[in-house]
């Protein structure tokens, strides 16, 4: 079976997108299918090598070239497929199945019309608000337009019961699946040594709704020398973390690392001593599965399939949304006192993303799906 999967970012890019497609495609070409991969990169990435199938477009195109673009790509590659299974750039490979007349399976993890508006402080509201409350004439348009692209899949895949909930709002007559997230179980063991340094890590794209200044304002409010931050991924709201550091001279205590290599953030997770998600919005993300893999207590904010996954704290400490600077804070200190519960935490987290999170059993899953759906167009 031929398969083209579209996705908005791409190793290196870090996301839970860019985790996923690498992933699945190998599990596909295992199983022997084939996979050709369209993606949108940053210029200086455009001819990285890759070991998959992949055709990256310069992501810094002007909107309506890099449309264009992404649009042919995907209809020249997508003749010879069976079927195209969306990860991203849904609105692009929607308009290009016009012409391809192709399967559809798609998976959702979010809004990328109340993302865009949000980040570019068009908007202020939640997630859940902002689908029912009226906009500029602009963003109505945007949402139509995402509607009609996501009604055009035959089967719609989500990771939480949540985003299942918000397709279905949007008038999704059709299939709509929950699948897991997935990771690959590493078995690993912990050193339990006690030491003054505390790390605390972030994966994350910088952007403004993953609040990742509160953590900051968290550590000046904290006043603990030993607390030691590490942020890795890149966004555009690098300049103002700068600023928040510069302004509280944490240079010391909080590193922005930048892009770093999955094998690399491994080594990352397996020092540290708190893993910190504190976004307005998540669907599942794959950082805070991959922390969990790795044992690592879970500080995470209650938004989309998080306070599931972490059981209203059974497995992992909740704080409520939207955070505070002064409620992480507080969990922060509370975990550090109460180790042998924050370990308790995590190894029950552990044992539970052995069982429902393990990626293998997902991947089985979807590509059952795809076969599924495949078949019902023969």
């Amino acid at each position: 079976m031929n398969i083209l999967i579209t996705v908005g970012i791409f190793p290196p890019d870090i996301g839970g997108p860019a985790s996923f497609v690498p992933k699945i495609s190998d599990f596909l070409i295992k199983s022997g299918h084939n996979v050709q991969i369209i993606c949108l990169s940053e210029e200086k990435n455009i001819y990285v090598e890759d070991k998959l199938n992949v055709i990256r477009i310069n992501r810094s195109n002007t909107l309506p070239i890099r449309w264009l673009k992404t649009t042919y790509q995907i209809i020249k590659n997508g003749r010879k497929s069976h079927l195209i299974f969306i990860n991203g750039l849904g609105v692009e490979a929607s308009i290009a199945n016009l012409l391809l007349k192709k399967p559809i399976v798609r998976k959702i993890v979010g809004d990328p019309v109340w993302e865009r508006a949000y980040n570019q402080k068009k908007i202020t509201e939640s997630f859940d608000k902002f689908q029912n409350n009226k906009h500029s004439l602009m963003i109505e348009i945007q949402k139509l337009i995402r509607n009609w692209s996501i009604n055009s899949a035959k089967i719609i895949i989500t990771p939480s019961d949540h985003l299942k909930g918000f397709v279905s709002e949007l008038g999704f007559k059709k299939e709509i699946l929950k699948i897991n997230n997935g990771v690959e179980i590493t078995e690993i063991q912990r050193k339990t040594l006690d030491k003054p340094e505390i790390n605390l890590t972030i994966v994350s794209r910088l952007v403004i709704q993953k609040n990742i200044d509160l953590v900051i304002n968290a550590l000046k409010i904290l006043n603990n020398v030993n607390l030691k931050l590490n942020i890795i991924g890149e966004g555009n709201e690098i300049s103002k973390l700068e600023k928040v550091i510069n302004d509280f001279n944490l240079h010391k205590q909080v590193k922005l690392l930048g892009k770093i290599d999955n094998n690399k953030i491994s080594k990352f997770l397996s020092n540290s001593d708190i893993f910190i998600q504190a976004s307005d919005y998540e669907g599942l993300p794959h950082s805070v599965l991959e922390a969990i893999n790795y044992e690592v207590p879970i500080l995470s904010t209650e938004a989309g399939g998080c306070k599931d996954l972490l059981n209203d704290g059974e497995r992992g400490f909740i704080i409520s949304t939207p955070p505070n600077k002064n409620l992480i804070a507080e969990n922060i200190k509370f975990i550090i006192n109460n180790k042998d519960e924050a370990i308790k935490r995590a190894v029950v987290a552990k044992t539970y993303i052995r069982k429902e999170y393990n990626f293998s059993t997902q991947a089985k899953v979807y590509m059952e799906v795809i076969q599924k759906t495949v078949e019902m167009e023969l």
